[in-house]
């Protein structure tokens, strides 16, 4: 299993690795912080204003054709998440999907970066601890390292 260093990745380096994205890396990106958002079953101001922040750093926001790409295909996520995200399998579809397009150990640990500062914004809750080290396990990170991502991401907000 892949251990995540400390702290390897600057801002920049994060906002580096995240030009070379395809759409559809965008669109799995996209995905991964509309599940941060309503993966503790309630949406607020606090989770949907890190959200806005997380998004300035994908680089489709620069660009309008892939823009309304993406933006159409979240709104699709956020329908199938909220109606089904009880359903058995769904999540777990879900993830297999996000790791599949997000596929490098780079992306992956950013993805994950986002995912916890949205989970985190109002509160960390259970059910998105457990949703954090799910991802984490599809993206072959193991338990301890996701921890200490979360710990210090916690530090940062």
């Amino acid at each position: 299993e892949l251990m995540l260093q400390k702290h390897v990745m600057s801002y920049f380096d994060e906002l580096e690795s995240l030009k070379g994205m395809s759409i559809d890396a965008n669109k799995a990106f996209m995905d991964i912080l509309v599940l941060a958002v309503i993966v503790d079953g309630e949406i607020t101001e606090d989770e949907l204003a890190q959200l806005d922040e997380e998004l300035l750093r994908l680089p489709f926001i620069w660009d309008k054709e892939v823009e309304a790409e993406v933006t159409e295909h979240s709104a699709l996520t956020r329908e199938l998440l909220t109606n089904q995200r009880e359903e058995p399998g769904v999540i777990e579809g879900f993830l297999d999907s996000l790791a599949h397009r997000i596929n490098t150990e780079e992306l992956r640990e950013v993805a994950l970066r986002m995912f916890i500062a949205v989970a985190q914004a109002d509160g960390f809750r259970e059910n998105e601890m457990q949703m954090c080290h799910a991802i984490g396990d599809k993206f072959g990170f193991d338990g301890s390292a996701i921890d200490s991502l979360i710990a210090e991401i916690a530090e940062t907000l």
